[in-house]
């Protein structure tokens, strides 16, 4: 009650305040005339009696003020009083103000600018509901410690799945490639295949259509599709009559069902611009050797993070009982979806670009607390007179940090003009087929965070650097500075003494600044010269994927890619050409199962794999991948031939540490495939510049026919 009645008296005082005042006037008037009545009974005259009573009364505006902050609401009428008078006073000074204001324009918008990405990208990466409750299901080795980002394998996760009682819903996700023909030019559209809950859990709605349905994600039934809102405007000139019409994908009928906007993103599926169900077929939904898909669930509302965790390792445990051969060490980890999505490569960088522009804006805030000094070094007589007066040091204070911060959100409405401006050019910058790479890039802008954020900066700010100016010129003795002859002073020596160590404190920052600009730019610099293994100058590559309906056959796989390759070759200015299942930062790959068959048999729970790739004779030349030991592929390795292999030197140094592999025999994949060690070539990275070797194994293109292909041509 004691809080409501203060809020009404402080509402009463800002809203009634002129009542307030003549009220207020008439009481302290009513005091001194019954003093003044008392005095004349004294004996007193008239006149005499009314001064000696305005004396015993005291300071008349003293008395007001007191009452006044009785009353409630004299804070905030005297907090409007500074800001309209700081207003005014920036008025008389239009060439401070305007130097102040941009320089801060330009320091707290470059931290707005950064600011939305950091938001956008670490902040809130997945800009859907609930999304703190979307959690990513890792296998995890609980004898190597090592946790991989797919689930163990297809039957692991639908027994997940079927068991786990902690979540509202578990999706499955994979990346896919697909080929599009019919309304243009065949086309190759990145994209995934998804379970049916997929969007349901992420909470996206189409913007035209529906989303899959149960029904849609059985096996013999997943002929239809979502398209990307930029695939739909591109290729179907943005038609409503696309709903329920049949396009083409891989030479196959699809109904679409939906269109999901172009916000629409989810960052660890890349670029994606169609999606279709995962339709499992029953061999696959049986397979407990192998996963070639990431799973995440929605955790039930209540359940914490923990006791899911716990759940699904009891779920484990039990399979591993129960099946001892492919199960042993192995169980499910969570982790927050968003977190994992922070994780992504160039989230570092954000971070210290963050840190740099934090540190420009303290040298920005360093030159206007520069200004301000040197200001009101000439205002020093205006706060002496003030003082002597009656005006008390934190009155001076407050007036002169209500400057300060008027000052500073002058500057962030230009530091919002600035960032939208900024964002603007950023955005035109990002090449159009990157942006699908970047962390929910169709979500950063000035969002009521990046808003918050602004004004917040702004405030603290113009009060912390508004405070030294403010103490320095409220320690002024007004009895010196108003016996100065001139009229006019130059500020105490603690006011230059502040300004020296200011001046002093922004160059130590900008070396700073410097040294961590420096510092980015080299690591960008290695990134770029970090070589990947191969040599990407001269080097274009083209996806395809072939549709099964017409090649089923590996015999017509073949003769498809040496027909292109023979094709390439007669281009003029060709100096070598490739082919591959799939090439480095391709956006697609697979791995196999290997054991060296000359080694005992891994238990279960310790076999490991490589990333497996098919290439044809002349891919290693194309690419300009080392030969450390043996040869490469030759016409020699033909289909009818005994399977070679050519691997890494991470998977050779594996396999046969201190030994020569070279004529080794290798065993990969679910059929066991049996093949010989030919060669030996540097490692190549794969996706990431910054990523440790893989382990990486390749075949014979024309021993084993892929349906997805890359050819490589390097021009001379």
């Amino acid at each position: 009650m004691r809080l409501f009645a203060q809020g009404r008296s402080l509402l009463a005082a800002v809203f009634r305040h002129s009542r307030g005042e003549n009220d207020m006037e008439e009481e302290l008037r009513a005091h001194i005339a019954e003093r003044t009545q008392d005095l004349e009974r004294g004996g007193l005259g008239r006149g005499e009696a009314f001064r000696q009573a305005r004396l015993e009364f005291g300071g008349y505006e003293r008395f007001k003020d007191e009452c006044r902050e009785a009353g409630g609401g004299h804070f905030l009428q005297t907090l409007l009083q500074d800001l309209r008078f700081g207003f005014r006073m920036f008025r008389k000074s239009p060439a401070f103000t305007a130097v102040a204001v941009l320089t801060l324009a330009l320091g707290i918008g470059t931290n707005t600018v950064i600011f939305s990405y950091v938001n956008a990208w670490l902040i809130k990466p997945l800009p859907y509901p609930q999304a703190e409750r979307l959690m990513a299901f890792k296998a995890h080795d609980t004898k190597r410690g090592w946790t991989a980002n797919s689930v163990p394998s297809t039957a692991d996760y639908l027994d997940l799945e079927a068991e786990a009682k902690s979540f509202e819903r578990a999706v499955a996700w994979t990346t896919w490639n697909f080929n599009l023909t019919g309304d243009g030019p065949p086309a190759l559209v990145e994209g995934g295949r998804v379970s049916w809950g997929f969007f349901d859990a992420l909470g996206a709605r189409p913007i035209a259509g529906r989303t899959f349905l149960p029904e849609d994600d059985q096996a013999g039934r997943g002929h239809v599709a979502i398209l990307g809102q930029g695939l739909w405007e591109t290729r179907y000139a943005s038609d409503r009559g696309i709903i329920g019409r049949s396009i083409r994908i891989n030479d196959e009928p699809y109904t679409v069902v939906g269109v999901m906007p172009a916000t629409f993103q989810f960052p660890l599926m890349g670029i994606a611009n169609l999606w279709t169900p995962m339709a499992m077929t029953d061999a696959q939904r049986a397979d407990r050797n192998n996963s070639w898909f990431s799973a995440f669930g929605k955790l039930k509302p209540g359940v914490t993070p923990a006791q899911a965790n716990a759940e699904c390792a009891a779920i484990f445990a039990h399979l591993e009982k129960e099946y001892p051969d492919t199960n042993a060490n192995t169980t499910v980890v969570l982790t927050s979806l968003n977190d994992e999505i922070g994780k992504n490569e160039g989230a570092p960088q954000v971070l210290i670009c963050f840190w740099i522009v934090g540190l420009i804006l303290l040298i920005a805030c360093a030159n206007v607390a520069n200004l301000m000094l040197a200001r009101t070094a000439r205002r020093v007589r205006e706060f002496a007179l003030r003082r002597a007066l009656g005006a008390t040091r934190g009155r001076l204070i407050r007036q002169l940090l209500s400057e300060s911060v008027l000052l500073f959100l002058f500057g962030s409405v230009g530091a919002v003009l600035f960032g939208l401006c900024g964002i603007h050019v950023i955005d035109a910058a990002i090449p159009g087929h990157v942006r699908g790479y970047i962390v929910n890039y169709g979500h950063v802008g000035l969002d009521v965070t990046t808003l918050a954020f602004t004004m917040g900066i702004a405030l603290g700010c113009g009060l912390l650097f508004g405070l030294a100016p403010a103490v320095e010129n409220s320690r002024l003795d007004p009895n010196v500075t108003l016996k100065e002859e001139s009229g006019q002073a130059s500020g105490s020596s603690g006011g230059a003494r502040l300004r020296r160590i200011l001046v002093g404190a922004e160059v130590a920052v900008a070396v700073v600044v410097l040294v961590s600009t420096a510092l980015l730019v080299r690591s960008f610099i290695i990134s770029v010269r970090s070589s990947p293994g191969f040599t990407p100058a001269n080097v274009v590559a083209a996806q395809l994927a072939l549709p099964k309906t017409r090649y089923p056959q590996p015999a017509l796989m073949r003769t498809f890619t040496q027909d292109v390759l023979s094709r390439l070759r007669a281009l003029p200015q060709v100096e070598s050409v490739g082919a591959a299942s799939s090439v480095p930062f391709g956006g697609f790959g697979q791995g196999v199962e290997v054991r060296a068959t000359n080694k005992p048999a891994p238990l279960p729970g310790q076999r490991f794999g490589a990333r497996y790739t098919a290439v044809s004779t002349d891919y290693f030349a194309t690419m300009h991948i080392r030969v450390l030991k043996g040869r490469t592929f030759t016409s020699a390795d033909s289909a009818g031939a005994f399977p070679s292999a050519v691997i890494g030197q991470t998977l050779a140094d594996r396999l046969w540490p201190g030994e020569d592999p070279i004529g080794q025999q290798l065993q990969f994949g679910d059929q066991h495939t049996l093949c010989t060690i030919v060669g030996v070539v540097g490692d190549v990275k794969m996706y990431n510049l910054r990523a440790n070797p893989e382990r990486q194994m390749y075949v014979s293109l024309e021993q084993f026919p892929s349906p997805t292909l890359a050819f490589v041509l390097r021009s001379a």
